[in-house]
């Protein structure tokens, strides 16, 4: 480490006291030199400015895991990031979300590790087996896998940034990993009883990414979870709910249950150039499952009409022919299912010639840009809040009236965590005369899931009390807003519903950023 001071940062530490259960902040400020650690700092501060100070480490390597901390909003092992890297001049530290603190900084992992007693975290072989001397054959790519998943250190960052951890039922991302480690592991013959385990809780993940963005091992466990469910669906031991949303979606290719031929009817009156009548425009407009066939998000669906027409853009939709982009499904683990949904529209996309595709929502967004077979024939695809903030940005589109109200943002995990749109919907918000974004302490890349991804907007059974979408709505509520907006329709969709659990709707509304830019138009 250099001997030489770089600068001098701030550090704000939230503490507890057991004894009094008194919670207080600390302020400090510390010398950084170049290769320090926040763990570095923390010894910085408990040797020479505050010696109460508790917190955890052991190894200052990053192999114990112990360490881990909240830093401005984001979990983060404190042996394993310079300060200096954060290229902040103050800090906010806090103890890790979802554990009991015991003093200051030091959380009870306790609750974390009880989690992986009710897993086998061993292979599991038949007595007779484990007298014998068997050779076992493992090809690299299967033992670069489990090595992959392997490097997890139980450090607890995932579980802290989990919204479904808020339910003692779910055993966390780190668990379910190991479990699914084991799986894949040719030695291993458990499969059926690992996957029995996890049937009853695994269906609460909501796919949000919080555990894949934040491990600071970089072990994949969000994908794992699908890979998990895709093998408990071919079991059939899948809730009632699940199995109702692929059946529905298996029998009329959207997970609403509703007739393909009904499809257009929110479009009513709107004259929207629809597929077969023409198959060429500038824009194809993909509406999504919700907007088309909910009576309340149809609203979204029409408000974006209305924008286009305003920009003079040429756009057309499928009409029948559009099928569910498959995003829900595929987190669901039905991955023939989305194949089925994904072929069909990547078949309607190569006969319909458009310079690109506008999703309203971002789970189309995601599907369309980043899943195959969709990435393979390279879709030019725009979520529309990139296309509005553009449009704002270039003076084509001028929001004149005013919203005089309090207003935050909540970041969908599809649009936000998955894709690091953060800016563009803040644009659009503040180009709105008269309206006040306040900002939720978890956003951006922190941001709290609403709870509705992974078919989880169909699904949820889980108490009002741990419900994420309740959650975060109570998070708002804190602030003092008027608007919770946000940039989709499963977003609007589960924190109206809190809104109504909670009783709050004559205090706070859920508006999608749509219709927010056409009532000011």
């Amino acid at each position: 480490m250099s001997t030489k001071v770089e600068k001098i940062v701030e550090f704000e530490i939230h503490r507890f006291d057991p004894e009094t259960k008194r919670r207080y902040v600390s302020t400090y400020k510390v010398p950084i030199r170049k290769g320090m650690t926040l763990l570095d700092a923390l010894m910085y501060i408990r040797d020479n400015l505050d010696g109460t100070l508790a917190f955890r480490s052991s190894c200052r390597m990053g192999i114990c895991g112990s360490c881990g901390i909240q830093v401005n909003g984001k979990p983060m092992l404190a042996c394993y990031t310079q300060v200096l890297h954060l290229n902040a001049d103050k800090l906010v530290i806090e103890p890790l979300q979802n554990f009991p603190v015991i003093k200051d900084l030091v959380v009870d992992i306790e609750p974390f590790f009880g989690t992986y007693e009710r897993i086998k975290s061993v292979l599991i072989k038949p007595e007779e087996e484990l007298k014998k001397s068997v050779e076992f054959i493992q090809l690299p790519k299967d033992l670069k896998k489990i090595w992959d998943l392997a490097l997890c250190t139980k450090c607890g960052i995932c579980y802290s940034s989990c919204p479904a951890a808020i339910d003692e039922r779910f055993l966390g991302p780190s668990t379910l990993t190991t479990n699914y480690r084991f799986i894949i592991d040719t030695r291993d013959e458990g499969a059926e009883e690992r996957l029995k385990v996890t049937a009853d809780n695994i269906w609460l993940c909501t796919s949000c990414n919080s555990c894949t963005l934040f491990c600071p091992k970089e072990v994949d466990a969000s994908s794992s979870v699908v890979e998990e469910r895709s093998l408990i669906v071919e079991t059939g031991n899948i809730p009632r709910t699940v199995m109702d949303v692929l059946t529905s979606v298996m029998r009329y290719h959207n997970p609403m249950g509703r007739y393909p031929t009904k499809r257009m009817e929110w479009a009513e009156g709107l004259n929207i150039k629809t597929y077969p009548n023409v198959n060429k425009a500038d824009v194809l407009y993909f509406v999504c499952c919700l907007t088309a066939y909910d009576t309340r998000h149809q609203e979204i669906a029409k408000s974006m009409v209305s924008l286009f027409n305003r920009l003079g853009i040429d756009f057309a939709v499928l009409g029948n022919e559009e099928w569910c982009c498959g995003d829900h499904i595929l987190r669901l683990g039905e991955k023939g299912l989305f194949e089925e949904l994904a072929e069909h529209n990547v078949s309607m996309f190569k006969k319909f010639e458009a310079n690109k595709i506008v999703t309203l929502s971002p789970h189309c967004y995601d599907a369309f840009k980043n899943q195959k077979p969709y990435s393979d024939i390279g879709l030019n695809v725009q979520h529309y809040t990139q296309l509005l903030a553009d449009a704002i940005e270039k003076g084509k589109l001028a929001p004149s009236k005013p919203i005089n109200k309090k207003v935050t943002y909540h970041d969908p995990c599809f649009l936000g965590k998955r894709n690091g749109i953060f800016e563009e919907p803040r644009k659009i918000l503040e180009s709105i005369k008269g309206l006040e974004l306040v900002e939720m302490k978890r956003n951006r890349e922190n941001s709290f899931c609403c709870g509705g991804g992974a078919g989880r907007v169909w699904t949820e059974d889980a108490p009002v009390e741990k419900r994420p979408c309740v959650n975060r709505v109570k998070e708002a509520l804190d602030l003092g807003v008027e608007v919770i907006a946000t940039a989709c329709p499963f977003c609007v969709s589960t924190l109206e519903d809190a809104t109504k659990v909670l009783d709050v709707e004559n205090k706070i509304v859920v508006k999608d950023i749509a219709e927010l830019v056409k009532e000011v138009l």
